[in-house]
C-alpha cells in the first residue's frame, strides 16, 4: 500500500525549476516525504535501478530520454511495471492519448500545474494503485498466468475484464494479444478487430492487426494496418520501418520501399531513420535506393566522412567507379591514415582504368601494412 504522506517521490523534468515547484506544490498538499530528482528520462532510468520509488512524475518531452520511453521501459521491467506514473504534459493531443494507451500511463496532467490538479491527479493514481479496479485486477492476474505458462486460465481473466467494462478496449486487445501469442489467429483477428472498431486511436490494436496479418501472409491488409498505426503514433514509425525490412527480406521488395517512404515521412525525414533504412537497403544490394538517402544525409551533415564513405560502396555496387572514386578520396581526406578507405581507392583506380594511380596508392599502403592481403592481391593486377 502506498501512503501518501509518507511515499517516495521521483521528479523527472528537464528544467529543474519546474522539479522544483512540483516538489513544493507536494509539500503544500503533504505528499511524500522522500524527493529524488532526474533532468532526463536516461537519469530516472537509472535512479529507478537502484532505487525503486513509490511514485513518478514524469515530464512528457525531455532530452536524452523522453518521457514516454522512459515509461516503455518501465513497463517492461518486472520490478517497476506496477509503479504509478503521473505523466505532465502541455497539451492532449491525437498523438498523446495514442501514446498514453500505448505505454499504459496511469494519468496524465496538463500544464500549467496548479496544487488542486496535481493533488486530485496523485491521489485518484494512488487511490487505484492501492484498490485496483476489477478490470485492472483481472488483467494483471491474466498477465501473472500468462507469464507462469497457465495460458487457460489466463483467457478466463481477461474474459472476466470485459465482463467488468465491456466498452472497455484494452481487455479486446489483450485477449487479441493472447490468442496472438498462441498461434490462434482467426480468434486473434475477432478480438483485435473489435478493439479497432471501438476506439479508432487504438494504435495497439492497430499494430497487432498487422502483425497478425503479416502471419498470415496477407502483406497487403498488414502495410494497411501498419500504416494506421504509424498515422496514429511516431512510435510505430520504428515498427514501420521493421515492417519494410520484413517486406524486402520476403522478396516484396517495392512494397517495402513504400512502406521506408511513408515512415521515412511520418519521421519528418528523421536523420536517425534515414540512416538506419540506407543501411539496410546498402546490406541486402538496394543501392539505388541507399544511395538517394545517403546524399540526403550528406546534404545536411557535409563533415561527415562515414556517410561519404557509404556513398562510395554504393556508387561501387552500381559499377559507378568514377563516382565512387570522388567520395571514397573526400573520405580519405577527412581520415588521412584510415586503410580501408584507401584500399577501397585503390580498388575503384583499377575497376575505371587508372591502373597507375591505383599502384602508387597500393605502395603507399603496403609500407603501411605489408601483409594486407587485398593489397597484396591488387598489386599483382597493377604489374
Amino acid at each position: 500500500m502506498i501512503d501518501l504522506k509518507q511515499m517516495s517521490v521521483l521528479i523527472v523534468d528537464d528544467m529543474e525549476n519546474m522539479c522544483k515547484s512540483i516538489r513544493g506544490m507536494l509539500k503544500v498538499l503533504n505528499y511524500g516525504s522522500s524527493f529524488r530528482f532526474a533532468f532526463n528520462g536516461t537519469e530516472a532510468w537509472n535512479v529507478l535501478q537502484k532505487q525503486p520509488m513509490d511514485l513518478a512524475i514524469v515530464d512528457w518531452n525531455m532530452p536524452s530520454m523522453t518521457g514516454v520511453e522512459l515509461l516503455g521501459r518501465m513497463r517492461e521491467e518486472k520490478i517497476l511495471r506496477d509503479m504509478p506514473v503521473v505523466m505532465v504534459t502541455a497539451e492532449a493531443n491525437r498523438e498523446i492519448v495514442a501514446e498514453a494507451a500505448e505505454s499504459d500511463i496511469d494519468a496524465y496532467i496538463l500544464k500549467p500545474l496548479t496544487v488542486k490538479s496535481l493533488g486530485d491527479k496523485i491521489a485518484d493514481v494512488v487511490e487505484k494503485a492501492n484498490n485496483p479496479p476489477p478490470l485492472a485486477s483481472y488483467l494483471k492476474r491474466a498477465r501473472d498466468l500468462e507469464e507462469s505458462g497457465e495460458p487457460e486460465a489466463a483467457f478466463k481473466e481477461i474474459q472476466n475484464a470485459i465482463d467488468a467494462e465491456p466498452l472497455s478496449t484494452r481487455p479486446l486487445r489483450e485477449m487479441g494479444k493472447l490468442h496472438l501469442k498462441m498461434n490462434n489467429l482467426e480468434e486473434a483477428e475477432k478480438w483485435l478487430a473489435k478493439a479497432a472498431k471501438l476506439n479508432k486511436l487504438d494504435v495497439i490494436a492497430f499494430h497487432h492487426l498487422g502483425e497478425l496479418y503479416l502471419k498470415k501472409n496477407d502483406i497487403e491488409k498488414a502495410a494497411e494496418y501498419f500504416e494506421k498505426a504509424m498515422n496514429i503514433s511516431p512510435r510505430h514509425v520504428t515498427r514501420g520501418v521493421q515492417f519494410g525490412k520484413v517486406l524486402v527480406q520476403r522478396g516484396a521488395v517495392k512494397k517495402g520501399l513504400a512502406v521506408f517512404e511513408k515512415a521515412l515521412a511520418l519521421s519528418g525525414n528523421s536523420p536517425s531513420v534515414q540512416e538506419e533504412v540506407a543501411d539496410f537497403c546498402l546490406e541486402k544490394g538496394i543501392n539505388e535506393y541507399a544511395l538517394k538517402i545517403l546524399e540526403s544525409i550528406l546534404q545536411q551533415s557535409p563533415s561527415r566522412k562515414d556517410i561519404s564513405y557509404r556513398i562510395g560502396v554504393a556508387n561501387e555496387n552500381l559499377g559507378q567507379y568514377r563516382k565512387a572514386l570522388d567520395y571514397f578520396i573526400e573520405a580519405g581526406k577527412m581520415d588521412r591514415n584510415n586503410i580501408d578507405i584507401q584500399v577501397r581507392i585503390a580498388k575503384n583506380y583499377i575497376a575505371s582504368g587508372q591502373v597507375l594511380r591505383a599502384e602508387q596508392m597500393l605502395s603507399t599502403i603496403l609500407r603501411k601494412d605489408p601483409e594486407n592481403e587485398s593489397a597484396k592481391e591488387m598489386m599483382k593486377q597493377c604489374l
